[in-house]
């Protein structure tokens, strides 16, 4: 439930971002998360 929020929240700030950066964030923010939570 945590990564709905936090992929919600990011789409709002990837709306205002370069596609190219976009895509960066989400895959260091998915490792983050994996991190985090495993």
């Amino acid at each position: 439930s945590i990564s709905m929020i936090v992929n919600g929240f990011c789409k709002q700030i990837f709306k205002e971002l370069p596609m190219e950066f976009a895509v960066e964030a989400q895959k260091l923010l998915e490792v983050s998360l994996e991190g985090s939570v495993g």
